[in-house]
């Protein structure tokens, strides 16, 4: 019985670590501007404590995978992988946010977080 205890324990906490995974990689100028992000959406969305704590480590993780992106490709191919990767941030705030809270989201995301232009030669 309490081999049974253990398990559902463990398979409980380890499933809701791999949910929220820590960001690694970032460093403080990254930690900062994810908090900047986080105040004026949460000026915006009413967000509970929770729900910006979580908000604010799902941009920093975007904000890095951005530098990433800005890193490896140049042109067109890196304003395909940023929109991409904008898609699949809106995307993951669907776990956090209301369905009220993602409407305004959407509507204000352009202006909180444009997309980088890229300009052709």
């Amino acid at each position: 019985m309490k081999i049974t205890a253990l398990l559902l324990f463990l398979t409980l906490t380890f499933s809701h670590a791999q949910q929220y995974p820590p960001v690694t990689d970032g460093s403080k100028a990254i930690e900062a501007k994810a908090d900047s992000i986080s105040d004026a959406y949460d000026r915006e969305l009413a967000m509970t404590a929770k729900q910006k704590a979580l908000f604010k480590l799902k941009v920093e993780d975007y904000l890095i995978r951005r530098q990433k992106v800005e890193s490896m490709y140049d042109g067109r191919e890196e304003l395909t992988a940023l929109v991409e990767l904008q898609a699949q941030e809106t995307l993951d705030m669907n776990d956090i946010l209301t369905r009220i809270q993602m409407q305004v989201y959407k509507k204000i995301k352009p202006e909180i977080q444009p997309l980088k232009i890229v300009k052709q030669k």
